[in-house]
C-alpha cells in the first residue's frame, strides 16, 4: 500500500546528515560557513543569502551551509526539508532504519514507520487499533503535559494507564501507546462527527468535535514516528484549548517516586499503585475495604479542592489542609458469591468526592508536587504525611 510520511525535521536536525556534520567531521578537513548562499527557484528568490530559515518548532537554523575543502573546492548544502518544500516532495524518516524517505513511499507492512494504527469509524464511534509488531515493549511510553493553563491539574492516574486533568466542570483524559495489538475507542454519542486536520508538535493530527443535549465533546489523536499514538479526549472543553494543552505533550524526564507509608491506620494496607505521565499514585485501604487514602505525586499540577485551605505543619513541612465537604459514609454492599467464589468489591473515593479531606503541599528541592486524600480527618493525614518515604 502507499503511505505519505509526515515531515519530520525540526530545529538543527532539520539539515539530517547534509547539515549534521557541518560543525564536526566537516569540520575536521576543512571550513563551514553558514549562510553564505542564497537560493533561487524559476527566477523567484527563495532563501536570502545572509539569512536564517524557521524550522517547524519555530527555531531559526541556517538556510544554508557552505563547506570549502583542504583544495578550496566549495560546495553548498541545503537543508533536506528546504529541498523538498521547494520541489514540492513530501520528505519523511524511517527512525527504525535512519533512513530519510523522499515522495510517496511503499509501505509492505506494519512494521515500517508511520503505518501501525488504522482508524474504523461506525456507528458506534470511532477506533483506532494497532497490529501487533511482535515488539517487546517493556512499559508504556513516558510523556507527560508540560505547560498546564492555570486552573487545570491533574485529578487522577488511571488503572488501566492515562490521566485525567479537571478544571471546573471540564475534563481532558490523556493516554499514549505503544502498537502492541491494542486499541482506543471514542463513542461520543450518534450521528456525524465532524473532524478537521490539525498540526501538534509537527504531526498531523485529527481532530473530532460533538455537540449534543449533553454537553460537549472533543478528541485530539495523532501517531508519531516511532508507532505512538497520542490520544486526547475532552468533555465541555473548547477544541482549540485542548489542542493547546496537547502540544505540551513532551517526554517525562523522570517518574516521580513511588512512596510508602511508614505509619497507616489500624486495619489499612496496601491496595495499588498506578504510574503514568511522569506521575505516580498509590492507594490504601482500611480492613473495611471502604475507607481508604490515596497519595499522589506528579511534577505537574495537581487538583485541589476550592479554596485556599488551611495551613499545616507536618516534619518541617509547610501544607495546605482542606476538610470533607460532608461525613463519610461506608458502603453497606455484601461480598456476592460466583461458581463458589467470594467476590468482594470497594469503592475508592476521588479527590473530587465530597467525603474526602485533602492534604497537599510541594517540595521546593525536587519540584514535584503531593497530594494526600482520603476518608479520614486531618490527624491521620498528618501522620501518615510525616511517615512517608521513597521506595
Amino acid at each position: 500500500m502507499k503511505k505519505r510520511f509526515p515531515s519530520f525535521l525540526a530545529g538543527a536536525a532539520a539539515a539530517l546528515a547534509l547539515t549534521a556534520l557541518a560543525t564536526s567531521a566537516l569540520a575536521a578537513s576543512g571550513q563551514v560557513q553558514f549562510n553564505f548562499a542564497g537560493v533561487a527557484l524559476d527566477g523567484e528568490m527563495k532563501i536570502t543569502a545572509g539569512s536564517d530559515i524557521t524550522a517547524p518548532n519555530g527555531q531559526q537554523v541556517p538556510g544554508s551551509i557552505l563547506y570549502v575543502d583542504e583544495a578550496g573546492g566549495k560546495t553548498n548544502y541545503l537543508p533536506i526539508r528546504t529541498i523538498s518544500e521547494l520541489l514540492g516532495v513530501e520528505v519523511g524518516y524511517d527512525s527504525a532504519s535512519r533512513t530519510v524517505l523522499l515522495g510517496e513511499q511503499t509501505v509492505p507492512s506494519a512494521a515500517s514507520a508511520g503505518s501501525y494504527w488504522h482508524k474504523e469509524t461506525d456507528e458506534d464511534g470511532i477506533t483506532y487499533a494497532s497490529e501487533d509488531t511482535g515488539t517487546d515493549y517493556t512499559g508504556a511510553p513516558g510523556y507527560a503535559l508540560t505547560n498546564l493553563p492555570e486552573g487545570w491539574g491533574l485529578e487522577s492516574i488511571r488503572s488501566h494507564g492515562g490521566t485525567n486533568y479537571w478544571n471546573g466542570s471540564s475534563m481532558i483524559s490523556f493516554s499514549c501507546a505503544y502498537p502492541d495489538g491494542g486499541g482506543f475507542g471514542w463513542s461520543p454519542g450518534s450521528g456525524e462527527i465532524p473532524c478537521r486536520t490539525v498540526t501538534v508538535n509537527g504531526h498531523d493530527a485529527e481532530l473530532y468535535t460533538y455537540s449534543s443535549e449533553y454537553g460537549d465533546s472533543c478528541l485530539l489523536v495523532w501517531e508519531d514516528e516511532a508507532g505512538v499514538l497520542f490520544w486526547f479526549t475532552g468533555s465541555d472543553v473548547d477544541p482549540d484549548t485542548l489542542v493547546e494543552i496537547a502540544s505540551s505533550v513532551e517526554p517525562a524526564s523522570e517518574t516521580a517516586p513511588a512512596c510508602e507509608a511508614g505509619w497507616l491506620p489500624d486495619g489499612y494496607s496496601w491496595f495499588e499503585t498506578n504510574a503514568s505521565d511522569g506521575a505516580v499514585e498509590t492507594t490504601w485501604i482500611g480492613e473495611d475495604r471502604d475507607s481508604n487514602i490515596t497519595l499522589t505525586c506528579s511534577a505537574s499540577p495537581l487538583l485541589l479542592p476550592e479554596g485556599t485551605g488551611k495551613t499545616v505543619r507536618f516534619g518541617g513541612v509547610t501544607a495546605k489542609f482542606w476538610e470533607a465537604e460532608k461525613p463519610h459514609e461506608a458502603d453497606e454492599r455484601e461480598p456476592e458469591t460466583v461458581g463458589g467464589v467470594t467476590i468482594t468489591s470497594t469503592s475508592i473515593s476521588g479527590p473530587r468526592a465530597a467525603d474526602v479531606a485533602t492534604l497537599a503541599w510541594a517540595d521546593a528541592d525536587t519540584g514535584l508536587n503531593f497530594r494526600l486524600h482520603g476518608t479520614v480527618d486531618q490527624e491521620t493525614l498528618l501522620r501518615v504525611a510525616g511517615s512517608l518515604r521513597i521506595k
